[in-house]
C-alpha cells in the first residue's frame, strides 16, 4: 500500500513537470532564439561600426591634399575636394562585409563634411562653416529598409513574426591641426635652416605667384601655374631681417655646413646643440613656447647648388614673429614650422630675380606633435585622428 502510494505521488509530479515544461517550453524558446538574433544585430552593429571607423579615416585624408590646400589659398572651389571625400568614403565602406552582405553602401546623404570641436566630445558636426575651416568627415552606415544595404535577417525571431531589424553605427574622423611641436628625429619632412616672419608667410598663402607645377606621377616640377600658390622665402622686397639663416648646431656655422643641411635636412643632433632638444614644443600647458637662434638675414648664392638639389622634395622650414638685427649678426624668436615643397632656387641670378620658391603642404607625418591646448595652425600640418 505505501508503495502504491509512493508511485502515484511520483507519477503526479510527472505529470506536474511536463505541464510545466509544455507551458514554459515556448517562452525557453523563445529567450535562446531572443540572445541568438541579439547576437547576430550586436555583431552587424559591430562590423558596420568597423566599416564606419574605416571610411571616415580615409575620407578625412581629402581635407589634406593638395585640393585642400588650394581651397585655403581661394584658388579652387571646394566642391573637388568634396568629391574626393565621398569617392573615398565609398570606396573604403564598400571593401567591409557585415551579416548577409559582402559589401557595405553608404547613402550619399550619410556622408558629412564640416568642423567639429575638437576639444568637446559631443561637439555636432557643423557643416555651415567657411569650407577652409573644414577639419571632420562623419560617415554614418545603415542595414535598413530605406538603405541599399536593406535590413538585417532575423534567424529565428521569425517565429514570433518579426523577420528584419535595422542597425547603424556612426564615426567622425578629424583632421587635428592643433600642432604643439614637432619631432625632427622623425623620418620624412626633414627641417632645413631657413625662417621667415609668420606674417609674410601666411599672407602669401593667399597672394603669392602660382609659377610651378608639380607632378607627382613623375615626382617632377616644371614651369606653369598648378593652382597652388608658392612661397618665395628669398627676402625680395622685404626689410633686410624678415628672412633669414639660422645657425642650429654650430654658431656662426660656414657654408659647407650650412650646405649639408640644406641637402640633408637638420640632423636631430644638431638641435640638441642649438635648442636643447630634438622635439621641438611650440606650445606647452602654459602657453606658446618659442626659441631664439642666431643667424643671417638673406640666402647665400652659393647655396643654389644645394637647393637644386632638393626640388619636388618637402621639407619643413621655420616661422618667426621677431627679429633682432644687427648685421650679419641676427637672433630670430623661432615660433613655429611649416612644410612645402621646393619647387625653384635661383641665387645666382639679379637681385630682383632671385628667389627660393616652396610650394606649402599640409604635413601629417609621424614628427607632428598635437595638443587640445595649442592654437590652430590653419590646416598647415597635424594629424589625423578619430574624434568618435
Amino acid at each position: 500500500m505505501k508503495q502504491s502510494s509512493r508511485n502515484d505521488m511520483s507519477n503526479r509530479r510527472r505529470a506536474a513537470s511536463a505541464v510545466v515544461v509544455l507551458v514554459t517550453l515556448p517562452v525557453i524558446i523563445g529567450f535562446g532564439t531572443l540572445a541568438v538574433d541579439v547576437g547576430v544585430l550586436y555583431g552587424t552593429r559591430a562590423d558596420l561600426q568597423d566599416a564606419a571607423d574605416a571610411a571616415a579615416l580615409a575620407g578625412v585624408s581629402a581635407l589634406t591634399t593638395p585640393e585642400m590646400m588650394q581651397v585655403r589659398m581661394e584658388t579652387a572651389e571646394f566642391t573637388t575636394v568634396k568629391y574626393q571625400v565621398d569617392e573615398i568614403v565609398h570606396s573604403i565602406a564598400y571593401l567591409n562585409e557585415s551579416f548577409g552582405r559582402r559589401q557595405t553602401i553608404v547613402e550619399p546623404g550619410d556622408i558629412g563634411v564640416g568642423w567639429i570641436d575638437l576639444n568637446s566630445a559631443t561637439s555636432p558636426l557643423q557643416t555651415g562653416v567657411p569650407p577652409a575651416s573644414s577639419n571632420a568627415v562623419q560617415v554614418i552606415v545603415r542595414r535598413s529598409d530605406e538603405s541599399a544595404n536593406g535590413p538585417v535577417e532575423l534567424m529565428f525571431a521569425p517565429i514570433f513574426g518579426k523577420h528584419f531589424s535595422n542597425v547603424s553605427a556612426s564615426a567622425v574622423a578629424a583632421f587635428d591641426d592643433r600642432v604643439s611641436g614637432y619631432d625632427t628625429s622623425a623620418p620624412g619632412g626633414g627641417a632645413v635652416p631657413f625662417t621667415m616672419h609668420v606674417d609674410d608667410y601666411t599672407r602669401q598663402l593667399t597672394e603669392g605667384g602660382d609659377d610651378y607645377d608639380y607632378d607627382p606621377s613623375s615626382e617632377s616640377v616644371a614651369a606653369g601655374p598648378d593652382g597652388t600658390r608658392e612661397v618665395n622665402v628669398y627676402p625680395g622686397g622685404e626689410a633686410p631681417g624678415n628672412f633669414g639663416l639660422l645657425n642650429i648646431g654650430t654658431p656662426n656655422q660656414g657654408l659647407p655646413a650650412l650646405a649639408d643641411q640644406m641637402e640633408n635636412g637638420v640632423l636631430p643632433e644638431d638641435f640638441e646643440l642649438g635648442t636643447g632638444s630634438a622635439e621641438l614644443t611650440f606650445h606647452d600647458d602654459e602657453g606658446a613656447t618659442t626659441y631664439d637662434i642666431t643667424g643671417n638675414p638673406g640666402l647665400k648664392s652659393a647655396l643654389e647648388d644645394s637647393l637644386l638639389t632638393r626640388v619636388g622634395q618637402v621639407v619643413g622650414i621655420f616661422v618667426h614673429d621677431q627679429v633682432d638685427t644687427g648685421g650679419s649678426n641676427a637672433v630670430y624668436r623661432v615660433v613655429g614650422i611649416r612644410f612645402g615643397r621646393v619647387m625653384e632656387a635661383r641665387l645666382q641670378t639679379s637681385y630682383a630675380d632671385r628667389g627660393l620658391w616652396i610650394q606649402p603642404v599640409t604635413y601629417t607625418g609621424t614628427g607632428v606633435r598635437t595638443s587640445r591646448n595649442a592654437p590652430s595652425s590653419g590646416g598647415v600640418a597635424g594629424r589625423i585622428v578619430l574624434a568618435r
